[in-house]
């Protein structure tokens, strides 16, 4: 009887199995990882653009009436629909502005951001 050294053809497949299936799951794992980085991107810049509208709304020398605007911009090479709602809140001189965000080429709301607003009344002199 003589010993031979090496493997069989049957455990060379069974490590090639376990190996491929290894492999294919850190495959899956990567793919999802760049996908979830995709998603924190538009999220970023769309909230940097929600952010700025809100800034743009509440620095503005025009007095604040409720309604529904909307325009839209580029950012970080992408084309993005902004929408501010101003709703009266029952209480006289104090709105509450909602943006909302999305890409040009979808219709899901990306981030939403809501601010209050109050306009000083003029005091008689």
């Amino acid at each position: 009887m003589r010993k031979q050294d090496g493997f069989t053809l049957i455990e060379v497949l069974a490590a090639l199995l376990i190996f491929s299936t290894a492999i294919m799951g850190l495959m899956h794992a990567g793919t999802q990882n760049i996908r979830a980085v995709q998603v924190l991107e538009q999220k970023q810049i769309a909230g940097i653009i929600a952010d700025n509208q809100l800034l743009l709304a509440l620095n503005s020398q025009d007095p604040i009436s409720t309604g529904t605007r909307q325009d839209d911009v580029q950012m970080a090479g992408r084309d993005w629909l902004w929408k501010i709602r101003t709703e009266d809140t029952g209480t006289a001189g104090f709105y509450r502005l909602t943006v909302e965000i999305k890409e040009k080429t979808s219709e899901q709301i990306l981030i939403s951001r809501t601010a209050f607003a109050a306009r000083r009344l003029e005091t008689p002199q």
